[in-house]
């Protein structure tokens, strides 16, 4: 394990996994610097707070148009070890089919080339079971769940295409959101199989921080000229994933 002081970016940090990415990584001591990206600031869970080594100082709020998401957010990115991208919506929440795709497909390509510009070693995405970019799908709302798969597909499909030195994909499906949960998500969560927000954001974080530390003791030389790595985290490994 490296004692250097980690950099992470955590994009989409006002969103249920979001949020408990940035505020697992204020507690950790591995992480000297947090930055948060989006269109408003992120505010971690109220739990974190109160935890040893919870320190706010770290975190850094880079409020930027998510249009203009690679030009704003230039500096944020640079040193960064990883980026978290936690971005996603709902068919509801967006409006249109073609909002939707701007913020699950768009801004997500958009933050996987900000990464490539500023030479970010790894990237953990939060993606979704049943992501598939072939599907065929619609724009009808009553279909949206094929929209949602070939969009999640297609956005994995982005993020690979940077040639990332090592890029993780989370595939979820039911999330349970704690505190933030209504009562409909509660009901379903303890009839379907589901997985705490937390633990998602434990995966990424600690599987990243692998990489990093199996990088450091082998060496930067050892590295070089390595063909980009990509795994993939199904529903049942970041269930089983301790």
């Amino acid at each position: 394990m490296s004692n250097t002081k980690l950099k992470a970016v955590v994009v989409g940090g006002t969103g249920a996994v979001g949020r408990e990415v940035v505020g697992q990584l204020l507690v950790s001591p591995r992480w000297g610097s947090v930055v948060a990206v989006g269109r408003r600031a992120a505010d971690p869970p109220a739990a974190y707070k109160g935890q040893e080594g919870y320190d706010e100082g770290k975190l850094k709020q880079a409020v930027v148009n998510m249009d203009n998401l690679e030009a704003e957010a230039q500096q944020a990115f640079a040193g960064a070890d990883s980026v978290f991208c936690c971005l996603g919506t709902t068919r509801a929440a967006a409006g249109t089919a073609d909002q939707f795709r701007k913020v699950d497909l768009e801004y997500v390509a958009a933050t996987a080339r900000a990464a490539k510009a500023a030479a970010v070693p790894t990237f953990a995405l939060v993606s979704s079971q049943g992501a598939r970019p072939s599907v065929w799908a619609t724009d009808l709302k009553l279909l949206h769940g094929l929209l949602y798969m070939k969009t999640k597909g297609q956005a994995e499909e982005a993020v690979k295409s940077m040639g990332l030195s090592y890029t993780a994909i989370m595939r979820p499906g039911m999330l349970d959101r704690g505190e933030l949960a209504r009562g409909v998500e509660r009901a379903f969560s303890k009839l379907m199989s589901s997985v705490a927000v937390s633990q998602v954001a434990h995966v990424m974080i600690a599987d990243v921080e692998r990489w990093l530390d199996a990088r450091a003791a082998a060496g930067a030389a050892a590295h070089a000229g390595a063909q980009p790595e990509v795994k993939v985290f199904e529903m049942g490994d970041i269930q089983k994933f301790s």
